[in-house]
C-alpha cells in the first residue's frame, strides 16, 4: 500500500478527536449512496419498460412482413421459397397470414376487433406464440382445421377461435363458450358465423389484448371470400435488430411492400429514449450535490490535518503526495457510497419486482412497473459516482499541497 493510501485510510478511521468528522464522512457517504441508488432504480426501470415492451413486442409481431396492398397476395409459397432462398442466412422462417378488421358479437355487445389468420406450425418457425396462448393445445385445434383442409375434409360447423385476455372479458364470454363474427361482404347485409372459443392470448399489451381474434388461415379465408390469397407473409429472422437492413433489401429486390416491427412502434421507442436521458440527468442532479458533499468533507478534513500536512511536509513529502492522500481519501468515500447505493438499488429493485403494489393506468402497455437488471447500468453508474467524487476533491487536495510547513505548525487548530 502506498504512503498516500495509507495514510487516507488512517485519517478515515474514527478517533476521539475527530468524531464529528466521521459523521460528516458518514452522512457524505451516505447521500451519494442515495442518489446513486436513485439513479440505478430509475434507469432499470425506464431500460425494463424497454425491454419488456421488445421483447412483448416480438412475440405479438414478426420482425418484418411482407404483403401487396390492397389486392393481397395470390401464390403466398412461392413468395416464401423465394424469400427463403435468397436470404438463407438472414430469414429463418416465413408463414401466411390474413389481417382483417370487422365486429365481434356476443349476446348484446358488439365490440370491433381484428382478426388474424394463422398457420400455427408454420408461425412457430417465425415467431414461437405458445407461451401467449392458455391453453396451449388450442394452437393444434387451428392447426388440425387446416389439416383437414388439406386431407379435403369438411370445414367445420362451428370453427375454432382464439381471443385476447381483455376481449374475452369485453364479451363476457368463457372458453368454451361461442361468439359470432360479421363478414363483410358487397352485398347490403353482412354474413354472420358463429365461432368457439378455445384458447386465450395474453401478451401484456392491451391494445393487442383487448381486440385480437386469432383462428386458422383456412377458416380465414373461408369466412372473408378470400380463396387462395393471403394478406401477406410474417418473415422471421435469425436477428430481430436487422429488420430494418434487411426489410431495405426486400423491398429493392422484390416487387412487394415490406415493413419491419420497429416501425409500428417507433415513435414509443424514440420518446422513451428521450425520456431516459431528460430523467437521468435530472436524477443524476443528486449525484452531484452529493459530490459537492464530499468537497466539503474533503475541506473539513483538510482543515483539521494542517498540522499534521506540515509535519508530513517537513518530513520530505512532495506536493504531489499530499494531494495524493486527500484524492484517495476523496475516492474512497464515492467507491464507499457508489458499493452502498448499489447494494440499497438491487434491494429496491427486487421489492418493485416481486411485490408490484405500483399499478399503472389505462394509457401505459403494462399493468405494473417492470426491472430490468443490467450489469452497464450499476458499474457505469457507481463508475460516474466515484469520478464525481474524485473531481470534487481536487481542489481540497489542492489547497492541501499548498499548505507550507512552518505555516501549518504554527497556526494549530486554525481552519483554512
Amino acid at each position: 500500500m502506498s504512503f498516500a493510501s495509507w495514510t487516507a485510510f488512517r485519517y478515515l478511521k474514527s478517533s476521539r478527536e475527530n468524531r464529528f468528522f466521521s459523521w460528516i464522512t458518514f452522512l457524505s457517504l451516505f447521500g451519494l449512496a442515495i442518489g446513486v441508488a436513485a439513479l440505478i432504480v430509475v434507469l432499470s426501470v425506464i431500460n425494463g419498460f424497454e425491454y419488456e415492451l421488445r421483447n412483448r413486442f416480438l412475440q405479438a409481431n414478426a420482425h418484418i412482413m411482407a404483403y401487396r396492398y390492397p389486392a393481397g397476395m395470390s401464390n403466398p409459397e412461392k413468395w416464401s421459397k423465394i424469400i427463403e432462398r435468397d436470404f438463407p442466412d438472414e430469414v429463418r422462417g416465413t408463414s401466411p397470414f390474413i389481417h382483417y378488421e370487422t365486429m365481434a358479437k356476443s349476446g348484446s355487445i358488439m365490440q370491433g376487433v381484428l382478426v388474424r389468420g394463422i398457420a400455427p406450425k408454420q408461425r412457430e418457425a417465425v415467431q414461437s406464440m405458445q407461451n401467449l396462448i392458455d391453453p396451449p393445445t388450442a394452437l393444434a385445434v387451428l392447426q388440425q382445421e387446416i389439416d383437414d383442409e388439406a386431407a379435403g375434409k369438411p370445414e367445420p360447423e362451428t370453427p375454432a377461435v382464439i381471443l385476447g385476455s381483455g376481449l374475452l372479458g369485453i364479451l363476457n364470454v368463457k372458453v368454451g363458450e361461442t361468439i359470432h363474427l360479421i363478414a363483410p361482404t358487397e352485398n347490403r347485409f353482412s354474413d354472420m358465423k358463429r365461432f368457439k372459443v378455445v384458447g386465450t392470448y395474453n401478451s401484456g399489451l392491451k391494445h393487442y389484448d383487448n381486440r385480437l381474434v386469432a383462428m386458422s388461415l383456412s377458416s380465414a379465408r373461408s369466412f372473408f371470400h378470400m380463396g387462395d390469397t393471403v394478406t401477406g407473409l410474417e418473415i422471421g429472422l435469425n436477428d430481430a435488430d436487422r429488420s430494418p437492413q434487411v426489410a431495405r433489401l426486400m423491398e429493392e429486390k422484390y416487387n412487394l411492400s415490406f415493413r419491419e416491427w420497429q416501425s409500428y412502434n417507433r415513435p414509443l421507442f424514440e420518446a422513451m429514449e428521450r425520456e431516459r436521458t431528460v430523467i437521468a440527468l435530472i436524477v443524476a442532479m443528486v449525484v452531484i450535490v452529493a459530490g459537492f458533499n464530499i468537497l466539503t468533507t474533503v475541506f473539513v478534513s483538510v482543515s483539521q490535518k494542517q498540522r499534521d500536512i506540515s509535519i508530513l511536509k517537513a518530513l520530505g513529502a512532495r506536493n504531489r503526495q499530499i494531494m495524493g492522500l486527500f484524492l484517495v481519501q476523496s475516492l474512497c468515500i464515492g467507491i464507499g457510497g457508489s458499493i452502498v447505493g448499489a447494494i440499497l438499488a438491487g434491494g429496491i429493485s427486487y421489492v418493485l419486482e416481486h411485490y408490484p403494489f405500483i399499478d399503472l393506468p389505462e394509457p401505459y402497455f403494462l399493468k405494473s412497473l417492470p426491472v430490468h437488471y443490467s450489469a452497464e447500468v450499476y458499474l457505469g453508474v457507481a463508475g460516474a459516482a466515484s469520478l464525481v467524487c474524485l473531481l470534487a476533491g481536487l481542489y481540497p487536495a489542492y489547497v492541501a499541497s499548498r499548505v507550507v510547513p512552518t505555516e501549518g505548525i504554527a497556526g494549530t487548530g486554525q481552519a483554512l
